[in-house]
């Protein structure tokens, strides 16, 4: 009977430090540029981000940015949850989530294709 209740406390003990270390590596994923992967963001993996996922995560992110002394740029102009939620359903899908990245990526300035006029000398 003590082996079965070593074996199950073993058990539960090492499915928790795997949940934790699994949730660790996702945050460890972060790219620090650019859009965030879907499954980063779905934390517990159930297919959808919910609003604190994505809170959460973005969080991780900034303060990332903040440990390795990186500019914060625009974090005040980040669009919220309801911005990628289209249906309103209170998740998001990982379609809703691209289209919503695609169209922040189109919509930037900087993100338009060709050269711009930058520092080459105008004609």
């Amino acid at each position: 009977m003590k082996s079965i209740v070593r074996m199950s406390s073993f058990l539960i003990t090492a499915f928790s430090s795997l949940l934790i270390f699994s949730t660790s590596i996702n945050a460890a994923n972060l790219p620090a540029r650019g859009p965030i992967a879907f499954s980063v963001y779905d934390v517990n993996s159930d297919g959808y981000i919910s609003e604190q996922e994505f809170y959460d995560v973005r969080a991780k992110r900034v303060q990332q940015k903040v440990d390795q002394g990186m500019p914060m740029r625009n974090v005040g102009n980040a669009p919220d949850f309801k911005y990628f939620d289209a249906d309103g359903d209170g998740k998001l899908t990982e379609t809703e989530l691209l289209k919503g990245q695609n169209a922040m990526m189109q919509n930037r300035p900087y993100g338009q294709k060709g050269y711009g006029k930058g520092m080459m000398q105008q004609q």
